[in-house]
Parts: structure tokens; C-alpha cells; sequence
């Protein structure tokens, strides 16, 4: 358990929102003050970054260059450029270099080959992933610190003591993965309380910035607009297309419209690692494998790292210049070819035969790859085709609502979004039955939205619950339907059955913001210490703990030294689960005493694989 902190409200004077990503990394922020309450006048200031490319973007590149030692020594463009200066000496200094490692902290089961790890951080273990994240965060905290420090008002500069911070964090990430994120952002100097750090779900930051900011609507015409919020019941999705994931929600406008409670979330999260880091990754599978053959591309690795390396990186520069068009029977497509320089130590390590094929493929062109139109739009089809089978899947889920309220409305956002061949086959394929929407620049929707959310994070008014949870607790026992080897007889003599699973919420509940759900158990007089074991199962109904995918997830030990040795008729817990944010609270209070714990549960690292592990030490009864 993590323990929970409170006092009294928080009320800051300037609000920082942090994006992590797969690909990149930025921060915006927002003072706090009467002519900033107004969301649709709010300034929220950005920190731009230059790319390889020369294009400015709102994220740095999420990498870190390390010593010898492990210890961090730079970060960005800057780690990479640092990277590949050692590559080309050999590396005689030992560093390490990784990249892309947000996808680590969600890499259970599936594609684990996105994040990079080279010199001595190859195969790092989650303790280094944990590392680097915590190092990363550390890096943008004291950017963002340094450029706030720098506006005074009345002469005085803001201090980290007046800041309210704000991590995005996919939806599709468990609550193990939330709580690995949060305790990384307080080991780089971040609060700890709720009130000052807030997590909000990528999809959420989203439509709060597209509810506020107009965007382009995709189709023909392409006219300027924005999320339409003045339709009671109308319900809207986000696609965030990032550089990992793919994050979907579904969201209903309440009778209250945009302001305080606008937004309840309809649908259980969706998603997939569908980013645009699995296109790059195609190119080397597909690609480069066949140019090269799969053994030579790996000796290839090997031998000249920096230099594959600068083949991805020219691809990434290629790829984000493509521009769709429309063929005539309406499909987009991508026509143009793409030329990629292959560095002189490649090309003269290539066989011969190799050299000559490349040389035909390329119009007799040396030193280049020609990827054809035709496998540039295979590359991005590997990844758009699961992506539009996901949006139909929880479309055909939203369609059990209901009917919709006006006509429904799609948000497009995320870094990935800026690729005109993905934001076209969106519209291609829902265009006619809903109304799709991009921001002007979609990768700093969820960064900018952030801020709004952290500046009122009231403007979520209620989320579904991803699981069932609940927690272990003896009840009376149920002859024909317990099983035998549950029953007991307890200290007052009453037939009882172990291992009952007191459900706090189901999975796919409307849970409101602040919605706190009491369940009340009772402690017999002998007992001096009692532990309440906390469950959660993708199950909707479960009966028991020890049922099969229900796993111990957390655990709370109250104080009851306060009450020991009363009949159990006044000996009492109540336990409370507080739902409705991206984490839950769970606060177990003696009746007679009035000693409450309480802690924010932080999740096993095993939550999800079906671990049987359970606590050795007694639940409460």
C-alpha cells in the first residue's frame, strides 16, 4: 500500500501537464487566476522541440544516454545524437542508450520488440525500465520548473510548492502499470498526494481539448470545427493514435453540458499497440529484412548499429512527409515512392549480389533502398487495418446504449494522427456515419488537455470500471451452495464461509467522480490485528477470492486496538473503496474507535497474469 495523504485542499497557482510517450516527451502549463478560469480563454504555454527532421514538435524524443555506471547523462535528441557519436568510436566507454521504453512498462504479454535498449542496457530488466522512466521524469520536471521559475509575478517567481501536476497515462494501461508510473514520478521528485499529482487517461485529456479548441472535421471539404457539447445525451469518441498505443473511450455529454461533471465515460477503455512505432518496426521486419536477407540484416545489427540506426531514422524523417491521396474510387492511397540512402559501411559490408539487387531496385541507382508506393501503403495498412477493426469493435459496443443523441462524433488525435493516410482511412471508412474530427495539430491534444483536466479535473464527471473489485470476508454460510471445505464455525458459534467476495464495484459500472462505495464487517473480541485483502477479476459476478483470474491486489491492516476484547455486536470496520478517479482509494475505519487507514492500493506487478499468490495472514471477517 502506498499511504494516501491528506490536509487541506490544495489550491495551486500553476498547473504543469507531463505527456510521456513512446516516441516523445513534453510538458505544458498554465497559471491559475480569475481571467484563466474561463477554459475556452485559458493560455497554455508549450515547449517546442526541433527534430532530426528539422520539424518542431511539442515532445523531445523519450531517450537516455547513460554512463558507465548507469548514471543519466542526457536526454532527447540530444542522447541520441551523443548515441551515435559513441557508436561511431566503438562505445569505449561503455554507455547504455534506450528509447521507446514506456512500452516496457506495459509489456506483459504480446510485442515486446519496440523498446530499445543498446550498449549496457541491453536486456534491461523493469527495475532499469523504472529507472529510465524516473530519470526521464526528473529531466522534464526540472525543464519545466526552470522555465516557470522564470515568470514573475510582482517580482516573485512561482515556486514547486504552488504547482499542481498532471501525468497522462493510456487507457489501456492496468493499474499496476498507473501505480509503477506514479511511484516513478515521486522518485523524481514529484509529489505524492493526490492533490497535487493527478494521472488522467490520454483519450480523457483529449476530448477536453477538442471540446474547447476547433479542429479540422475530415471530409470532403474539410471545414473547420469542433466537438459539438451543447446536445444533452450526444455521445463522442476519442481515437488516440500515439507512438505505442491505441487508446479508445467512449463519452456521453450529460444535461449539464461542458463545465463541472460534463463528461461520463460510456464504454470500457479499448486499445491495442498499434502506434506509430509498429510502422517503423515493419520497415526493419519487412523491409530492410528482405533488402538485406533476415541473416545478413542481423549481422548487419551487429556490426554497424549507429548505421542501421540512421536507416530508421531516415525512414521516420520519409515517413512523416507522405501525404495521401485519393484514388478514384475514393481509397486512399500513397503514391509517392521513397528513397533511402544506405551508409557507405553497409553498402561495402553487403555481398555482391546483394549490391546489384539493390542497384536494379532502385533504377539503377546506388547506395539506396526504393521502397515502391505499393509497400510504403503496406507498411501503414500492417497497423491502420487492426486499428479501424478496434474502432469497430467499440462502436458495435456503444451501439448497445442505444440510439445516439444528435449525430455521433469520432476525435482523432495523438502524435500518429498527423499521418494524412491514417486521418484519410478514417474518414473513409466512418465518414458517412459519423462525424470525424481532428485538432489542428493532434499531437498536443492530450498534452494541452491535460492541463485543462488538471486546471478542473471536475470536468470528468464518472468512468467505467475496468474490473470487478472488491475484498475477502467471511459471510453466513450457504448449505447447497458454498462449497464444504469453506465452512468454519467462528468465535460466537455461527456457521460461517471463508473466502466470500464482497463486491465494492462491478466491471463496466458508471462509477461518478467521488463516488465512494461502504461495505461494513464485523471483528470478534479476541482479535488484535486483522488484515483486509483486496480482489479484483475481469469476472462480473465472482463469488469467492480464490475463483479463477481473481487476484490479491492490495491489502489495508486498520488499527482496532481501540475496540479489542468488546463483543463482536460493537466491534465493527467499515471499508470504504473510493472510485471515479484513475486510481482508487480504499480507507478501513474502527466504528468505536474512529482510527481510519487509508491508502491508495498499490497494485502487484503479477495483477493480470492470474496469480495465485495470497496473503498468508487473515482477512477480515
Amino acid at each position: 500500500m502506498t499511504p494516501s495523504t491528506r490536509g487541506a485542499i490544495f489550491k495551486p497557482k500553476v498547473i504543469v501537464a507531463i505527456d510521456f510517450g513512446t516516441h516523445g516527451t513534453g510538458f505544458a502549463w498554465a497559471t491559475v487566476s480569475a481571467l484563466q478560469d474561463a477554459a475556452g480563454h485559458r493560455v497554455v504555454v508549450y515547449q517546442p522541440f526541433t527534430q532530426s527532421g528539422g520539424q518542431t514538435y511539442p515532445k523531445d524524443l523519450s531517450a537516455v544516454l547513460v554512463n558507465r555506471t548507469g548514471d543519466p547523462v542526457k536526454f532527447g535528441e540530444k542522447a541520441r545524437n551523443a548515441w551515435d557519436r559513441e557508436l561511431a568510436r566503438g562505445n569505449p566507454q561503455g554507455f547504455g542508450y534506450a528509447s521507446k521504453f514506456k512500452m516496457a512498462i506495459h509489456g506483459r504479454e504480446g510485442k515486446s520488440d519496440i523498446p530499445e535498449f543498446l550498449g549496457n542496457l541491453a536486456g534491461a530488466r523493469r527495475e532499469t525500465v523504472k529507472v529510465l522512466v524516473t530519470a526521464m521524469l526528473t529531466h522534464v520536471r526540472g525543464a519545466a520548473l526552470d522555465q516557470i521559475g522564470r515568470y514573475a509575478v510582482g517580482g516573485a517567481a512561482y515556486t514547486a510548492d504552488e504547482i499542481r501536476w498532471c501525468l497522462t497515462i493510456p487507457a489501456m494501461w492496468t493499474e499496476a502499470d498507473r501505480q509503477f508510473m506514479r511511484a516513478a514520478a515521486v522518485s523524481a521528485g514529484l509529489p505524492g498526494d493526490a492533490e497535487r499529482l493527478l494521472l488522467v487517461q490520454e483519450p480523457e485529456a483529449a476530448a477536453v481539448y477538442c471540446a474547447l479548441n476547433a479542429g479540422t472535421v475530415l471530409g470532403p471539404d474539410r471545414p473547420e470545427g469542433q466537438l459539438e457539447v451543447d446536445d444533452p445525451g450526444s455521445r463522442f469518441m476519442v481515437v488516440d493514435c500515439g507512438g505505442g498505443t491505441v487508446d479508445i473511450t467512449s463519452y456521453q455529454i450529460r444535461a449539464e453540458g461542458v463545465g463541472p461533471g460534463q463528461l461520463k465515460e460510456t464504454r470500457v477503455a479499448d486499445g491495442d499497440r498499434l502506434g506509430s512505432a509498429y510502422v517503423n518496426h515493419a520497415f526493419v521486419t519487412e523491409i530492410l529484412a528482405d533488402r538485406f536477407g533476415e541473416q545478413q540484416l542481423k549481422a548487419l545489427t551487429a556490426a554497424f548499429p549507429k548505421e542501421v540506426g540512421q536507416l530508421e531514422t531516415e525512414w521516420e524523417t520519409e515517413k512523416v512527409r507522405l501525404v495521401s491521396e485519393t484514388a478514384a474510387d475514393g481509397t486512399p492511397v500513397i503514391t509517392d515512392t521513397v528513397l533511402i540512402n544506405i551508409p557507405g559501411k553497409i553498402w561495402d559490408a553487403l555481398d555482391a549480389g546483394t549490391r546489384t539487387r539493390l542497384t536494379v531496385l532502385a533504377s539503377g541507382e546506388t547506395h539506396y533502398i526504393e521502397i515502391t508506393a505499393h509497400e510504403v501503403t503496406t507498411l501503414f495498412e500492417s497497423v491502420v487495418r487492426p486499428i479501424l477493426s478496434t474502432i469497430e469493435r467499440q462502436r458495435a459496443a456503444a451501439a448497445g446504449d442505444g440510439p445516439a443523441v444528435g449525430r455521433e462524433q469520432m476525435l482523432l488525435v495523438g502524435g500518429f494522427a498527423r499521418s494524412t493516410y491514417l486521418r484519410d482511412r478514417i474518414a473513409q471508412r466512418f465518414g458517412h456515419e459519423v462525424r470525424v474530427i481532428t485538432p489542428m495539430d493532434p499531437a498536443v491534444a492530450v498534452l494541452g488537455g491535460a492541463v485543462h483536466f488538471a486546471y478542473d479535473p471536475s470536468i470528468i464527471w464518472g468512468r467505467r470500471s475496468k474490473y470487478t473489485y472488491g475484498f475477502g470476508c467471511s459471510m453466513p454460510f450457504r448449505h447447497g451452495i458454498d462449497p464444504q471445505e469453506k465452512f468454519f464455525i467462528d468465535d460466537d458459534g455461527n456457521e460461517k464461509c471463508n473466502d466470500r467476495f464482497v463486491i465494492m464495484a462491478r466491471r463496466g459500472d458508471l462509477v461518478p467522480a467521488d463516488h465512494k462505495a461502504v461495505s461494513t464487517v464485523a471483528v470478534f473480541p479476541k482479535w488484535t490485528s486483522v488484515q483486509v485483502t483486496i480482489h479484483a477479476t475481469y469476472a462480473h459476478d465472482p463469488g469467492y477470492t480464490d475463483e479463477e483470474g481473481c487476484e490479491a491486489i492490495g491489502k489495508v491492516i486498520p488499527d482496532i486496538s481501540g475496540s479489542v476484547g468488546l463483543p463482536t455486536s460493537e466491534r465493527s470496520l467499515d471499508v470504504a473503496f473510493s472510485f471515479g478517479t484513475t486510481e482508487i482509494e480504499v480507507e478501513v475505519c474502527d466504528r468505536r474507535s474512529g482510527a481510519a487507514r487509508r491508502a491508495e492500493v498499490a497494485f502487484d506487478d503479477l495483477y493480470g497474469r492470474g496469480s495465485t499468490d495470497r496473503p498468508d495472514t487473515p482477512q477480515g471477517r
